[in-house]
């Protein structure tokens, strides 16, 4: 969804709010650090959850997430035919190392994972009997996914600095934090944020689309499995997981209505993902009305590029102004640069 957090990553969180019976679970003593003595997981546990699913997400999705980075990169376009062709092609000129520049942190799935259950809890009365409504599921999910921005988005920052670079450049992502403060102060580590934030609200149709199916699961099982209420006790996505095993559903149900949803999740914001990483991969400056390549703004680091790869947009590179240049001068389709790998991932 990461996932870019959908995310980037962020997309890798697989499950919301799920409908079955939870029965508390006396706390004995034995259960510190994983149950806070109702019956639920400690937040802290739902924390570490999301950090293990973000790290496997990265091992997998790192190559394809660097190579919708490149898509989406104006100095790139038209340099690769194929997804599976651009890895080859850094394979051969950057070496594997190429294809897991700007590895981010997994802790920001831990962050999804956390508000989500927060969001949830503001929504419902502890001593409610009901089931949350899709709507409110939604409203979890998009809440989750905006305060998920305020880390994700400087750490997406310097990883697309990072991806964007040319081969024969070197970066770190402590260069590359030291070149943004230097020139745009620390509020520059969060530009981009308003297309982030914006762009992860679709954490809210993924968990709607991922509650929805597993309902579809449910009715279509012969007899129908029934939809048990249980009483609000966090609402943690671990604990609600494995009351929907214990209720009939398989892996292979949850895993496929995690697929669909990431899917629906992506399409329903992907244009903003392919702005924002214009607006986070190049250079500005106030008194230029050119956007820097990423080499001028990785090796001069202080001066505006005004070479053959650099792209024309408005000195301060706001959503609105990126997305409708892009539009204007690539046409409609630059709205879906990456998607293929994305949706791969």
């Amino acid at each position: 969804m990461t996932g870019d957090s959908l995310g980037e990553s962020s997309r890798s969180v697989s499950h919301p709010h799920h409908s079955a019976q939870n029965q508390p679970v006396p706390d004995n003593g034995k259960g510190k650090g994983k149950s806070n003595g109702n019956g639920e997981t400690h937040p802290v546990v739902d924390f570490t959850a999301g950090v293990i699913a973000g790290a496997a997400g990265l091992v997998v999705g790192q190559p394809f997430d660097v190579v919708k980075v490149r898509y989406q990169t104006p100095q790139y376009a038209g340099r690769y035919k194929s997804t599976f062709g651009a890895i080859g092609a850094i394979l051969k000129e950057e070496k594997v190392k190429g294809l897991f520049k700007g590895v981010t942190s997994p802790m920001i799935n831990g962050v999804v994972f956390t508000s989500y259950s927060f969001f949830m809890k503001l929504q419902l009365s502890p001593d409610s009997n009901n089931e949350p409504s899709l709507g409110q599921i939604f409203l979890a999910g998009a809440g989750s996914g905006v305060v998920a921005a305020t880390l994700t988005s400087p750490i997406e920052l310097i990883k697309i600095r990072e991806q964007s670079a040319p081969p024969h450049v070197n970066t770190s992502a402590i260069g590359v934090l030291k070149h943004i403060i230097k020139t745009d102060g620390l509020r520059g580590l969060f530009r981009g944020y308003q297309a982030t934030a914006l762009r992860d609200l679709a954490y809210g149709p993924y968990f709607f689309t991922y509650e929805a199916m597993l309902l579809l699961f449910k009715h279509l099982k012969k007899p129908p499995l029934p939809e048990n209420h249980r009483k609000h006790e966090g609402h943690t996505l671990i604990d609600e997981a494995e009351m929907e095993l214990s209720s009939g559903l398989t892996w292979a149900e949850l895993m496929t209505a995690g697929g669909i949803a990431g899917v629906t999740a992506w399409l329903a914001t992907f244009p903003l993902d392919v702005f924002k990483t214009r607006i986070q991969s190049a250079s500005w400056s106030p008194s230029s009305t050119s956007l820097a390549s990423t080499t001028a703004s990785l090796t001069t680091l202080d001066t505006v590029s005004s070479s053959s790869s650099a792209q024309l947009i408005p000195s301060k590179p706001t959503l609105w102004r990126v997305a409708t240049t892009a539009v204007k001068e690539e046409g409609w389709r630059v709205m879906f640069a990456g998607l293929g790998p994305t949706l791969i991932r």
